[in-house]
């Protein structure tokens, strides 16, 4: 047992110490009174200390009187929660500890048996939705997982013989892949072969169109001579016919010459003797000129021979020539052709060497497609052997599927135990027996900005379990921003598409007019947590005594501050009717205390650092403070703000709703209560009543069913932790 309490368990011992105390004065005072006749003899004193004696033992008599009732009746209020725990009714308040006198540690011992034991029911109610959900999930894995596994096992086989047959392909196309191989590196020499001919044939061909551009050179010297001896034999023909031409004057003259000697001689023979010697002259001339004639016909005939020759030579050159034409257009179309051959030849050298570097690279490629198979081969013999080692496991993971299928059986049948070992205790309204004849639709609206929310949708996920094999169907609705106008919205949504029940927060009165329609349907409506203001046809209400629980908030502060100190109040806005009943609640205890003074009353949000930012600026400028109350959310930012600030075990905190968080807190002495309105009945309980009055016409028992009122302190968070 934690110091801390033993401590309070001492102090609160002190009730049977009085009592104790009180019945031996008593005792001792009817001794006195009983003696006093013997020792006092004067009868005055003896009267006097009679009527003291019986004055004091009325007194004492009437003190332990009244000590002994409120004893007894601390005695028949735990009887009476103890018969309620035995009927397995844990859905009751904590036992006020001031309610027990004398009981304090049987009390505080009562309501941390009941909170333990509502704890763990309701935490296992929470798991087994939680369990039943992952089994469902898992079962349905598993019966999945296991059809799957009988379809791997029955195409293992066959992938093993499909695998086996591949690892055949693999090493028939490896085969292939080799002879491809050695066909590319022949067909790569050859084409090495094919290159270094093609190089040799395009060197012969540079060397051919080399030697045709040099005969090209000499068959144009030899024409252009061939041109030049034509016009030379051309003009030796002129010259031949000047010369012949000049033959004829020769010839001319000689015959002038012979006539001239002809009438010479006439003339000497004329003369006589005188002119014997113009006779001989005659004579000789005439010789002359027959000679000179002879001469010159025969140069003619030279000339004439000379001539013709040169002729026929200008002929054959003319014909040379035109041969040599006709040769340089044939030699023309051959150099062509020879070009044209180069350029080919060249062309096919490139390509040549284009396809030998591309062999080369098919070559590399095939090389790397080689290792590449025996890669794949090897791949595929480790994948066959590995194919069946895999059929050989998937068969045993057949088998332990059947096995976890077998436990998952025997785990369902288990938590249906616990669940029926949980429904002994009535931590909560039970669904009627009756099943629903018709598919119910009940629709849960609710915010989901706070841990609180959590612990109501726990409640909704229960009932859903519940209801699930009664034919109804619960629709949550949570909205993680808390906004009334939301709840509204979705409230006429429901009603709008059809449901058969609506259970929602009475956080607006626009929800008013709403319910009235769902009435006029015949569709019940269940408010939670908080009631509306304003009359409404609503079925009932179901959640916290919020007068109950501010009074309540309030002792506990009074209690903190052993009666005086300075309080500030952290409240919601006062348009929601929850933070409204608290605060006018706490204001209303407080006035009963005026030692305890109330200094500020702060609106705040439900947010953690707006509550932080001015909790923290409000104790920077108010150092005074004692005791805070929070009204709504933003627990720990208060928290956090006063462990900043230095001032854990100055000023305290009493809040509404607790968590994991706020247990810390408790335990360090930052949050001294916190009032808890149970959220895991609100969230299941309307549910329920909605339920049975569909299927039983079950009304609620009331029109406002209060939750239970828990209290969580110093005192029992260890528990709780």
């Amino acid at each position: 047992m934690p110091e801390t309490r033993k401590l309070r368990i001492k102090t609160k011992n002190r009730t049977r110490s009085i009592i104790i105390f009180l019945s031996v004065l008593i005792i001792c005072v009817l001794l006195v009174l009983i003696t006093s006749g013997f020792w006092i003899k004067d009868q005055e004193a003896y009267k006097r200390t009679q009527i003291i004696c019986g004055l004091l033992a009325l007194v004492l008599g009437g003190s332990l009187q009244i000590l002994l009732l409120k004893f007894f009746k601390g005695i028949d209020i735990i009887n009476y929660n103890a018969h309620l725990l035995s009927k397995g009714q844990l859905n009751t308040s904590d036992i006020l500890v001031s309610k027990a006198k004398g009981l304090e540690t049987l009390c505080i011992a009562f309501n941390d048996m009941k909170a333990n034991l509502l704890s763990f029911t309701e935490l296992t109610k929470t798991n087994i939705v939680t369990i039943s959900d992952a089994i469902d999930k898992v079962s349905k894995s598993i019966e999945s997982s296991f059809k799957g596994n009988e379809q791997i096992a029955s195409s293992m086989g066959n992938v093993a013989a499909k695998a086996h047959e591949q690892l055949k392909t693999v090493k028939d196309t490896l085969d292939s892949i080799y002879n491809v191989d050695e066909r590319v590196h022949s067909i790569e020499a050859s084409i090495a072969s094919i290159e270094n001919f093609v190089n040799s044939v395009v060197d012969s061909t540079n060397v051919g169109n080399k030697n045709l551009d040099d005969y090209n050179q000499q068959m144009n010297v030899i024409t252009d001579n061939l041109s030049s001896t034509s016009g030379f034999i051309d003009h030796l023909n002129m010259e031949l016919k000047e010369i012949y031409q000049l033959g004829a004057l020769i010839i001319n003259i000689t015959d002038q010459l012979k006539m001239l000697a002809f009438n010479a001689s006439i003339e000497s023979a004329r003369s006589g003797a005188a002119g014997k010697g113009f006779s001989v002259v005659a004579d000789q001339m005439n010789k002359l000129s027959e000679e000179t004639r002879k001469s010159i016909t025969k140069i003619n005939t030279l000339l004439n021979n000379v001539s013709a020759s040169s002729n026929n030579v200008k002929t054959s050159i003319v014909s040379c020539i035109e041969n040599y034409d006709v040769s340089k257009e044939l030699f023309s179309s051959i150099k062509e052709a020879f070009d044209s051959i180069k350029n080919n030849t060249d062309i096919l050298s490139s390509d040549t060497k284009k396809v030998y570097s591309e062999a080369s690279v098919i070559s590399g490629s095939t090389h790397e497609v080689r290792e590449k198979g025996q890669d794949l081969f090897n791949s595929a013999n480790k994948i066959s052997s590995e194919t069946q080692e895999v059929a050989a496991v998937t068969q045993e993971e057949l088998a332990g599927t059947e096995l976890i299928s077998e436990n998952i059986l025997s785990l369902k049948n288990m938590l249906n135990g616990i669940e029926r070992l949980v429904k002994r205790f009535k931590t909560a309204v039970t669904p009627v027996e009756a099943v629903s004849k018709k598919t119910l639709k009940i629709a849960f609206i609710s915010p989901l900005d706070h841990e609180f929310w959590v612990g109501v949708k726990q409640g909704v996920m229960y009932a859903q379990k519940e209801l699930a094999e009664k034919n109804a169907i619960i629709e949550y609705t949570g909205f993680t921003e808390n906004s009334p106008e939301k709840i509204v919205k979705a409230f006429a949504e429901y009603l709008d598409k059809g449901c058969d029940g609506i259970v929602a927060p009475g956080f607006s009165e626009e929800l008013v007019p709403l319910i009235d329609k769902a009435s006029r349907k015949n569709i019940p409506v269940m408010i939670f947590n908080c009631d509306l203001a304003t009359p409404s046809k609503k079925t009932a209400y179901f959640g916290p005594n919020i007068n109950e629980a501010g009074t309540l908030a309030a002792d506990f502060m009074i209690r903190a501050l052993e009666g005086k100190g300075n309080v500030a109040i952290f409240r919601g806005s006062l348009s929601v009717s929850v933070h409204k009943a608290r605060t006018e609640k706490i204001k209303e205890r407080l006035k009963s205390k005026p030692q305890i003074k109330l200094v500020a009353e702060t609106e705040a949000s439900d947010n953690h650092d707006v509550v932080y930012d001015k909790v923290k600026k409000f104790l920077r400028e108010n150092k005074n403070i004692d005791g805070i109350f929070t009204t709504g959310g933003g627990i720990a930012g208060a928290a956090k703000a006063i462990k900043e600030l230095n001032l854990v075990g100055k000023t305290r905190i009493v809040c509404f709703d607790f968590n994991k968080e706020v247990f810390e807190f408790i335990k360090d002495d930052i949050i001294y209560a916190a009032i808890g309105q149970d959220a895991f009945g609100q969230g299941h309980d309307p549910i329920i009543y909605i339920y049975n009055y569909l299927v039983a016409n079950e009304k609620p028992e009331s029109d406002v069913i209060w939750t239970r009122t828990d209290v969580v302190d110093k005192h029992n968070v260890d528990d709780l932790i």
